[in-house]
């Protein structure tokens, strides 16, 4: 037999207790039993590093797993504590964790300690009958308990003489996936446990990671699942489910709720909960809030969107399916809905905007809004708020006077002849405060401003048919023209399936260019005016090209261009020249309600003018069109169209902030409750998805509308304003009106006496009178209590003491 060499041989001056591999196998730890550990580096020949890391015998030293120069020490002596050491650094251990005094007759002794395979850092220690963790990488050199678990001592079992403790650790080893994607098994796993790795992804033992192999003072093995905590936590917002295990956090599915509201790619599928969420909480500079101009630029920015998802999906579905299908999609009609729903809330947001800053200038405010110009004629606007600003109110019509034309003379109407025209067109004062609601009149009077508006959203066909509307037919036919150029630029740079993608829209804004600057009529033998019959059968034939014909007359469920109406208008309203019947002009409802009433109300008489508001009341209720308050105002009829508005799109978000904006009187006992029923259902759908930020600016935003109606001194017929606006020239008066009216809740108090610290209160507290004499020594401003003398508070920041005033 041949004889083996030992490849090293060392002395010691002390017997080995313990020996331990470190850093891959080049260091050697030799623990002694008289307290030194002592480490040999393989690599050099030098004289080994020695510590002192016990009171007595080194009983274990235990290498990090997961760090090739950390490891722990422990005695097994009474008291002593578990080191843990950086073999780099040995002048002094990485930390000490000392254990509780032990309750038994060991005397609290360490019987095993082993370091967690999965969790780096944390070190288990038996001691006694429980198992410790430590995570020794916590923040400072203070190891911070994680967990214990005890061993299991049996059913029945008379501790008596029989003393349980642990004698010996070890981690269940860890499962990985070699490249073929069998389940393999660390090289250091017994053989027991590699035999048990066979059963591949079905064994039992890849679940359960975090399990401790023991050995008890009885002899026996136990086999012992680390406590951990594991919490659960249900979302208030959208009852999704997380739970967490060690390092890993399981959240429910995204599918339902707020979650899946942000996960939707077309607007038009979203429900109007998620639709309030994402207007609420938009992530750009704008959100829906209690500022009217805000709310109109993120409704014309989610129009346009809406619009360019349209277009990407015809271009999508028309190379798949073909052009026939998409007339019948369902995401179509979706699409008609939601536009539809859109355009009434920019049509409504608009006339709130305008309203504000027709009555902030009616008050001779001299900083108006730039957006929209204040009126020239400003005497012909005498409303005072949203309340008095319907149609209805501004031409002071009634159901005792609705019939008596007679009032005409009191209303100081005249009719007058259109020279371009030919046809009566009817003017007061009262019908040009309707028309500055209706948008109709701009700065100066001008109606290049009014076109020039329109244009700039893109509006040429409304621009055309306002320049008819207004007898000027020359700037009718420019706009056609710009309109057409337009639509060519728009065509060179879109894809072949977008709705301009050829010239035949192009074309027919030029041909009704052509129609209207050939414009003409002869008198007929009763002395009325008609137009020529070749003139009107051009128009016929302009009004069968099928991009001209109506949504209702070719049952499309696809969206109809939107300036269509408008061109459809113009034709018909020069055909009938001559005719007194507009009615295929006024109840068309692919034009604006606002535009159907501004042409009402410059070329309707007032008996047929009070019958065509009536009805569109009625039809804007049954249907729940918001455009519907631009004739009622927020009256009590006002109030029905928004209940009629929720009931049917479940918008509580609008009704809430178009609510908010007055003061209803307080007879009005059904309505305020509808109101208040809008306010804190949205204020509670805010608070339900954890909205506080957003909940919190539109309270304020509410209060700040509020104190300027107590301002004001209205309540049924008060202005309320945007929320960026202001009136500089009474901010002064705006703040103490709203202290007056709206006293403060909440008061600094002294942290010691308890005493209200503003100055009205301190007059009223009875100590302050036994202080005058010391008082009228102090400064105006004192950095203490004027009862107690103690001292306030202190700044968090700045650190300075707070002040307050000498009574």
């Amino acid at each position: 037999m041949r004889k083996i060499a030992p490849a090293y041989r060392y002395a010691h001056n002390c017997g080995v207790e313990s020996l331990a591999w470190l850093n891959e196998g080049q260091i050697l730890a030799v623990g002694c039993q008289r307290r030194a550990v002592q480490l040999y580096d393989l690599r050099a020949n030098a004289t080994p590093l020695s510590m002192d890391a016990h009171s007595e015998m080194v009983s274990g030293i235990v290498p990090d797993c997961n760090a090739a120069t950390t490891f722990a020490t422990f005695g097994r002596n009474a008291g002593e504590p578990v080191k843990v050491w950086d073999a780099r650094m040995c002048q002094s251990p990485l930390s000490e964790i000392a254990l509780p005094r032990g309750y038994r007759r060991s005397g609290g002794v360490v019987g095993a300690v082993a370091w967690s395979i999965s969790r780096p850092g944390v070190l288990s220690i038996g001691f006694e009958d429980s198992i410790r963790n430590y995570d020794t990488r916590s923040p400072g050199s203070r190891a911070l308990p994680v967990g214990v678990s005890y061993l299991h001592r049996g059913d029945g079992v008379d501790d008596g003489d029989d003393f349980l403790s642990v004698q010996c650790l070890a981690y269940q080893p860890q499962f990985f996936r070699d490249s073929s994607g069998e389940a393999a098994v660390e090289e250091s796993a017994s053989t027991m446990v590699a035999g048990a790795a066979s059963f591949g992804a079905e064994n039992p033992f890849e679940f359960y990671p975090h399990r401790t192999l023991a050995v008890t003072s009885r002899g026996h093995i136990q086999l012992i699942p680390e406590s951990q905590i594991a919490p659960l936590a249900i979302s208030s917002r959208d009852g999704r489910i997380a739970s967490g295990l060690g390092g890993t956090v399981w959240i429910g599915p995204t599918t339902r709720g707020p979650s899946a509201m942000e996960g939707v790619d077309q607007i038009w599928e979203e429900d109007i909960s998620s639709r309030m969420m994402r207007r609420a909480r938009c992530f750009h500079a704008n959100k829906i809030s209690t500022d009217a101009l805000d709310n109109v630029r993120i409704l014309e920015e989610e129009r346009e969107r809406i619009l360019a998802e349209e277009h990407l999906q015809l271009i999508v579905s028309g190379r798949e399916r073909g052009a026939e299908s998409l007339q019948s999609s369902p995401s179509s009609t979706k699409f008609v809905k939601t536009v539809s729903n859109i355009d009434q809330l920019l049509h409504c947001w608009r006339w709130i905007g305008l309203v504000e800053n027709l009555s902030i200038d009616q008050r001779g405010n001299t900083e108006f809004n730039e957006a929209i110009p204040p009126p020239d004629d400003i005497n012909s606007w005498f409303a005072k708020g949203l309340v008095d600003s319907g149609v209805t109110k501004l031409l002071r019509m009634s159901n005792r006077d609705a019939h008596d034309d007679g009032n005409s003379n009191s209303m100081m109407e005249t009719k007058t002849t259109s020279d371009t025209l030919f046809c009566d067109v009817f003017d007061s004062p009262l019908r040009r405060a309707a028309l500055y609601a209706c948008g109709w009149i701009k700065k100066y009077g001008s109606l290049q401003n009014l076109i020039d508006e329109c244009e700039g959203r893109g509006d040429f066909e409304r621009s055309a048919a306002m320049a008819v509307w207004h007898g000027d037919l020359n700037s009718c036919v420019l706009a056609l023209q710009r309109g057409a150029d337009h639509v060519k630029a728009l065509a060179e740079e879109g894809d072949a399936n977008t709705p301009y993608s050829t010239n035949k829209y192009s074309e027919t804004l030029s041909l009704i260019a052509m129609c209207v600057a050939g414009f003409n009529v002869k008198a007929a033998n009763d002395g009325s005016v008609r137009t020529t019959t070749l003139w009107s059968s051009a128009c016929d034939n302009l009004l069968q090209r099928p991009d001209m014909v109506s949504a209702k007359d070719n049952h499309s469920s696809q969206v109809q261009l939107p300036g269509v109406s408008y061109l459809r208008a113009i034709l018909i309203f020069l055909q009938n020249i001559g005719n007194v019947d507009y009615n295929k002009t006024i109840y068309d409802e692919g034009l604006s309600l606002a535009d159907r009433v501004g042409f009402a109300c410059r070329f309707l008489p007032r008996t047929n003018l009070h019958l065509f508001l009536d009805r569109s009341i009625k039809r804007c209720i049954d249907l729940g069109n918001l455009e519907g308050l631009l004739i009622t105002g927020l009256d009590k009829r006002g109030i029905a169209l928004l209940q009629s508005f929720v009931d049917r799109y479940s918008d509580v978000q609008t009704a809430a902030l178009i609510s908010c904006r007055v003061v209803l009187p307080s007879e009005w006992t059904f309505e305020r409750r509808m109101t208040l029923e809008w306010l804190e259902s949205y204020r509670f759908f805010l608070n339900g998805l954890q909205m506080w930020n957003v909940r919190a600016a539109f309270d304020v935003g509410r209060f700040e509308h509020l104190r300027r109606l107590k301002q004001v001194g209205g309540v049924g017929s008060a202005p309320s304003f945007s929320g960026r606006q202001g009136i500089s020239s009474k901010k002064q008066q705006l703040k103490d009106t709203s202290q007056s009216n709206f006293p403060p809740q909440l008061w600094a108090r002294c942290n010691y006496c308890s005493a209200s610290l503003p100055l009205s209160k301190l007059r009223r507290q009875e100590g302050i009178a036994n202080s005058c004499s010391w008082l009228s020594r102090q400064k105006p401003v004192l950095t203490c209590c004027p009862q107690c003398k103690k001292p306030l508070p202190r700044c968090s920041i700045c650190l300075l003491s707070l002040g307050c005033l000498n009574p």
